[in-house]
């Protein structure tokens, strides 16, 4: 299994002051604390959207701990990562312990003290946040525009993917604001009822769901009444995709990642 780091996580003893601190200084996202849980912690998304960025959260460290600043890092399994750390030099701190609707998390120190978070992301990941952001299509006119936006805005673009002469999927982002873009070449074979004029641009909601069970519930619901384009199934770049007009004639492109 590969290892990557999802998380980032800061911990300290007044969480609303450290909230309006990051929020503040860098524009953060910083939602508010999760009901009913037994500490002060908020999830955060630094720049919703960004392809290179990651969520995190900040919370309010226990009575008697410092806090500390870490990240966490994916395993499949915490007792065998404990294992292993331990025979390298490291030492369990804390976990495993299982987050309501969420992971199984633990913490560790590595040989020089520092404190290293462990997530087993598992198979209940239902009360995960959702993230939707804008899709916007430019038939032919997607890095110019991108390249208007950054100016305008005041922002940046990432080029992920190109597709011959024009770009396959881009994300933007500036302080609040972002979304995805793309030429959508294939777009006319799929919606022929849809304007192709590339002054007008199209919008779909891009909505990823960390849970699949529940990404596909919630394609589900949207298609009710609605018409299937692609139906939710495995996706070429590993994850699950579908693709759904809703009731009111709304695009959604539904993904859930790997």
């Amino acid at each position: 299994m590969k290892h990557p780091v999802v998380h980032f996580e800061i911990m300290g003893q007044d969480a609303p002051k450290l909230s309006s601190f990051y929020a503040d200084v860098f524009g953060w996202n910083v939602a508010a604390p999760i009901p009913d849980y037994e500490i002060a912690y908020s999830l955060v998304d630094p720049v919703p959207g960004h392809a290179r960025g990651i969520m995190g959260g900040i919370g309010k460290a226990p009575d008697g701990y410092g806090g500390h600043v870490t990240f966490y890092v994916v395993v499949d399994n915490m007792e065998s990562a404990f294992a292993k750390i331990e025979e390298h030099g490291g030492s369990r701190m804390m976990g495993p312990d299982k987050v309501p609707n969420g992971p199984v998390i633990g913490l560790f120190r590595d040989p020089e003290g520092h404190t290293i978070g462990l997530v087993d992301v598992g198979d209940d990941m239902r009360g995960a946040p959702m993230e939707l952001v804008p899709f916007i299509f430019f038939y032919g006119r997607c890095e110019e525009a991108l390249e208007f936006y950054k100016k305008a805005l005041n922002g940046n673009y990432e080029i992920a993917m190109r597709d011959n002469d024009g770009v396959g999927y881009a994300t933007f982002s500036a302080s609040g604001i972002s979304f995805k873009a793309s030429d959508g070449m294939a777009r006319p074979v799929c919606h022929p009822e849809r304007s192709r004029r590339a002054d007008e641009g199209n919008v779909t909601l891009a909505l990823n769901v960390l849970d699949t069970g529940r990404a596909q519930e919630v394609f589900d619901a949207l298609a009710e009444g609605g018409k299937v384009v692609t139906p939710f199934a495995d996706a070429q770049w590993g994850g699950k995709f579908g693709n759904v007009h809703d009731r009111f004639g709304t695009e959604w492109f539904v993904t859930s990642a790997p």
